[in-house]
This record gives structure tokens, sequence and C-alpha cells, in this order.
């Protein structure tokens, strides 16, 4: 097939870009969209890559005290949130939380216009709560309606940055409380405590729950149409998918189907794929339906954002909000005693939420990078009595070795605030809440990545 020049060009940015997600780990300001899973022509048909990711986390908040009613017996416990996750057993761990290996290429024996990708994890994360080994990514790109790129099978949605990003490039260890929390879903359903046993009460907009499985990962399995365009220094992308809402599953929970839509502009001051400094902004908008119990519950999700690179700074922020399928974690947030009060899981169905991010990099020599992020995320702020702002200051520090091989530490001054203290009842229940809060620590991470 006779390729235009323009073609050309584009297809010698992906194949460029390609090539640099799996070597470069500076500052990013990549369109993903257009990185992940494409290909040029002529490329490889197997290309086998994959990154790994050592760590170790130390908490500081220590055990909550001052616990009344029901609930005193979690006294000298310590509560989730200052544990180290996904096993939530103890308050500093070492542990490979990611170990991924994968395939990409070219269908070359079908039709180069075919892009695949594969991806795998057995690493100790969220992803492989239910399952280890799973299978992460698994798509097939199909280059020939211009304008029109289909992609189809398990990849991530198209919200916002730091969900699209790739992780063995990403600047901070863990993502901001607002992306976690809104983009990286849990699938619940409906739990009630068996007696002689029983549950701490929740107020009318909670529901127990408990976990079905994996988080999200901010991946679903769907088809997705989208495509970019360049005029001169300009980059126009969009893409719409339409996907089960069950994250990693295969299978779909029921007959709704979520849509999402990410449009952005970006101006290119120069380079190409994750080392192209850009000035970017770009707005997403995600819905569906989640089945909890009986009832279907809509979940929306929605995003603005803005992206700044240029040697040796890197700026960007992000809002988002979400309505719908609000997860609040185990109440009382505690592992189970195996005896009285019951920790149980709860979801705001109808609950809403909101938060933001800013954050900041100097990458001030080849080797060395430091950065810094705040961000601020409002859960559950239609309920006054279970209305919660988390707030997150984080200050890194980055050591490349070689374009493959880096060291990242992390500091997080975390704060929890129980917003309307005085709308929780009774008295004993508001005390409770309020010792649980200050007891969250500061966190303290080093994390190593290797790409190969």
């Amino acid at each position: 097939m006779k390729k235009t020049n323009g073609a050309r060009r584009i297809h010698g940015l992906i194949a460029g870009a390609a090539i640099a997600l799996g070597a470069s780990q500076a500052a990013q300001a990549a369109n993903w969209l257009e990185l992940q899973g494409n290909e040029a022509p002529g490329a490889k048909a197997v290309t086998i890559w994959g990154f790994v990711q050592p760590q170790y986390v130390h908490n500081e908040g220590g055990a909550v005290t001052g616990l009344k009613g029901p609930a005193a017996p979690y006294n000298g416990q310590t509560a989730v949130f200052n544990l180290v996750a996904p096993d939530n057993d103890h308050s500093d761990q070492f542990q490979v939380f990611r170990a991924r290996l994968g395939a990409r290429g070219v269908l070359s024996a079908i039709d180069d216009r075919i892009n695949y990708f594969v991806l795998g994890e057995v690493g100790n994360n969220g992803l492989t709560l239910e399952h280890n080994p799973v299978l992460t990514d698994a798509s097939v790109t199909f280059n020939y309606i211009p304008g029109a790129r289909i992609r189809a099978g398990l990849f991530k949605t198209p919200t916002g940055e730091e969900a699209l990003e790739a992780v063995q490039v990403m600047d901070y260890i863990n993502f901001s409380n607002v992306t976690d929390n809104l983009l990286n879903e849990r699938f619940v359903e409906p739990y009630t405590v068996t007696p002689p046993r029983t549950a701490a009460p929740l107020s009318s907009a909670l529901r127990s729950a408990q976990l079905t499985g994996a988080t999200s990962g901010f991946r679903d399995v769907g088809v997705q149409v989208y495509d970019w365009f360049q005029r001169d220094k300009w980059e126009y992308t969009y893409a719409v998918m339409v996907s089960n809402g069950n994250g990693i599953n295969f299978n779909d929970t029921n007959s709704k189907l979520d849509l999402t839509a990410h449009l952005q502009a970006a101006y290119i001051f120069g380079g190409k794929g994750p080392r192209r400094e850009d000035a970017t902004v770009y707005v997403w908008h995600q819905e569906g339906t989640r089945t909890f119990g009986t009832q279907g519950y809509n979940r929306v999700r929605d995003g603005v954002g803005v992206r700044y690179l240029k040697q040796p700074f890197r700026v960007s922020g992000e809002y988002m909000q979400g309505k719908g399928m609000i997860f609040n974690g185990p109440n009382p947030p505690f592992n189970d005693l195996g005896s009285g009060l019951q920790p149980v899981t709860t979801v705001g169905p109808e609950g809403k939420a909101h938060g933001w991010y800013l954050d900041g990099g100097w990458h001030i020599t080849p080797k060395w990078e430091v950065d810094a992020r705040y961000d601020e995320f409002n859960r559950m702020t239609n309920s006054a009595p279970d209305e919660r702002k988390f707030t997150t200051w984080t200050a890194g520090l980055q050591y490349f070795f070689t374009p493959k091989l880096r060291v990242a530490l992390n500091y997080e001054w975390r704060d929890l605030k129980v917003v309307n203290p005085s709308a929780i009842t009774p008295a004993a229940n508001q005390t409770n809440a309020e010792a649980v809060a200050a007891s969250m620590g500061n966190r303290v991470s080093t994390q190593l990545t290797w790409v190969f």
C-alpha cells in the first residue's frame, strides 16, 4: 500500500515514541492515546518488554486510641490507611509492587495496519487481589479508516492524565488521592453481617458491601475509536470508548455499557514520544450504570486538566468530580478482630465527590530530578456526617542510573479531616470519627524501576 508523506511522518513518530517509551524515564509529556497500542508498519512482529518495581513503604501513623461504644475493642489497632496496601497487614513492608511482562508488535503476516498489545502482571497490587498472575492488557488496533483508528480488547479507558500515563514512567510512587479514589474503580456487592456479630450503623447515604475482586487499574474491556491530527505545531486528539464497565474482567455484569470520551489539544515545542515537550489542555467524561443488589445506579466521572513540559521544568494539574458508586472502604477502618463489631466495606451508591492535584518537577541535572505535588479529595460531599477531606503534600526525588533504571524517594504529609463533626450522632460516633482521622500519619516510600 502506498503511503503519503503525512502518513510516513505519523508512522515515524509512532516508531520513535514506542522506542522512547521503553527507554526514557525522564519527565513525561506524551500523548498516551497515541503511544499505547500503536506500532509503525515494518516494526517487529514480536517485541518482548516489561518492567519491575520493587519498593519499601513505611507509614508513620500509629494506633488509634479513645474509641468509644461498640468500636472500643479496636483501641490499639492501626487503621487500614496506615498499613501497606494491598495486604493491609503491616505499617511497613518490602514488596515487589509491580512486575509486568508483555509483547507488542505488528501482525505483518496479515496486514501491517493491525497492531497488538499484551501485558501480564505478577506483582503484589490491587490488580492481583483475586488472581496472580493476571492479564492487564490485551488489545488489537486497526489502522484502516483515516481519522478513526479502532482499538478493541482490554486496555486503559481514555480518562485523566495520571490514569492514562504508563506507570513505569510515572514521576511519583503513588497516585493522587482523587485519581485513585474516583478512577481506580473498586467493584462491590451488598453484604449483610450475620448475627451474633454486628456492623457499625451507617447513614442513609451509605450501604454495607464487600469487594468482589480486583481493582480496575483504570482499564476496561471494550472498543475505542480515536485518532490525532497535526497542524503545524498543534496536535488535536480525540477518543470515544464503549466498554463493559467491569475492569479487567472479561465478563459483563449487566447489560449496560460505559461511555468514555476524551478531547485534548497540545502545542508541541519539540521532541517525540515520551520525550516530547508540549503544553496540553484536555477534558474527559465517563458514565455508566453499576448494579448494586437489585438496583442500577449511575456512575459518572468528569475531569479537565492542563500539562506543561519544557525542560528542565514540568507543571500539571487536573480537577475531577464523581457521582455515584463512591467507594468509602471499611467501617470502622480496621482489619477484622473476629468478634463483636465487624468492619464492612461501605459505598455511596448516589454519593458525590470531587478533588484536584497540582504537580511540578525540576530536572536539575541529567541524573537528578525533584518533584512536588499537592492533592485534595473531598468524599461524600452530599452527606454531612460522611464527608471527609483528604489532603496530601508529596515531596519527591528521583535518580536516574541509566535511561532504563531509576530510583525514586517520596515523602507524603497526609491529613484527614472530618468536615462536619457536629452532624455525626450520637456523640460517641463523633468522637470515634475524629479519633480515626487524627491517627492518619505521614508516609515514606522508595521504589526502584527497571525497564527491560
